[in-house]
């Protein structure tokens, strides 16, 4: 069989000017390059439809580099591993996106519809137990995995905690037990897990087909470390026992104590990042089955992403029972947090934004 590459490469050009911004190799240097993200690949150098771009050995790193004209077609940026301009590859595959609000008199994170959604599912006894990252009884926000069974158990257990939990620990708990169906509540990095174990061929959740989780995956930019945290919060001249509430909304990371809020911008606390966030670039979840987070909705309101059959059953049913308002968002909502998913891999890549 014979091919035309140049047909091909017509092809790429037309779908590249219909479907993505047509970015010159200056920002691809700027922010892949210069940085130091670049992986010496070569795909901008081959994937350029006018060979504009040579890459040659300085020292002994390879240095892509512009050497004809550029057309500006968004080829070498396209094409750049480092580089996030695909939606499935910002936030993952979904089948519809929301803002959900609950209509249930309890505390709300958000809008509340992580804890409506999991207590119906309690209620309907479609999960036997919920895995949720608790608050200690000995430390404050000092986060604890808590198994609740009851919708009443869950309620007590609301509010975000923004350092590390073992939740997949506690959900093995559970299965040890003998209970096959439940839901866990956790970041990327602990949906990843679970996706893991669900799919390796020497794990127990793959082998038997008794088990099952309802993934749940929270919004997150990155994980504090808990005495980090006290520091910071005592070099502002705050006792974390006093906190009522922690919340990161556009950026900012909001502490409230009582009718007063205080705020800083989230990079401020980059130093007390645990480490692990270094290596993470979903913001979402992609592998849950309800991703959740305050990104693109209004305050007072969850923005959920619906990835899979058991999440939009669950969704659909508590929309059903009038137990949330719930409006499918515009693209302009979207699209805030398309922005801020790549936002994340720009910054693990240490990229700037992007203009």
């Amino acid at each position: 069989m014979t091919r035309d590459h140049n047909t091909a490469v017509e092809k790429s050009q037309a779908w590249l000017k219909e479907n993505t911004k047509r970015y010159a190799f200056k920002k691809l240097e700027r922010e892949v390059v210069i940085t130091g993200a670049c992986v010496e690949c070569g795909s901008c150098v081959a994937g350029c439809p006018v060979d504009a771009l040579t890459g040659e050995y300085v020292d002994t790193k390879y240095v892509p580099s512009l050497t004809g004209k550029c057309i500006a077609c968004g080829t070498c940026y396209a094409m750049c591993p480092r580089t996030s301009i695909m939606q499935d590859d910002i936030i993952g595959e979904f089948t519809s996106v929301w803002k959900v609000r609950s209509l249930g008199d309890h505390k709300r994170q958000d809008g509340g519809a992580v804890t409506t959604i999991l207590g119906h599912l309690l209620d309907k006894n479609e999960i036997e137990a919920a895995v949720v990252a608790g608050q200690s009884d000995k430390l404050p926000w000092m986060p604890v995995a808590t198994r609740v069974t009851t919708k009443d158990e869950l309620l007590n257990s609301g509010g975000t905690v923004y350092t590390h939990a073992q939740v997949i620990q506690e959900m093995h708990n559970c299965f040890k037990e003998n209970l096959s169906s439940i839901g866990v509540v956790g970041t990327a990095c602990n949906i990843d897990a679970i996706q893991r174990m669900q799919t390796h061929p020497g794990s127990y959740l793959n082998i038997d087909s008794k088990t099952d989780v309802f993934k749940v995956s929270l919004f997150c930019m990155e994980s504090f470390d808990y005495n980090g945290l006290i520091g910071f919060l005592k070099g502002e001249g705050i006792d974390i026992g006093k906190v009522d509430r922690f919340a990161i909304t556009k950026g900012n990371f909001i502490v409230t104590i009582g009718e007063e809020e205080k705020s800083w911008p989230v990079k401020d606390l980059d130093a007390i990042a645990s480490s692990s966030c270094s290596y993470c670039t979903d913001l979402t979840g992609m592998n849950s089955d309800l991703s959740c987070g305050n990104i693109g909705s209004d305050d007072g309101w969850t923005t959920v992403l619906v990835r899979s059959k058991k999440g939009d059953k669950a969704l659909k049913a508590v929309i059903k029972e009038g137990l949330v308002e719930a409006e499918e968002i515009d693209e302009k909502a979207l699209q805030a947090v398309i922005n801020t998913a790549r936002s994340k891999k720009n910054k693990r890549f240490k990229l700037k934004p992007p203009h």
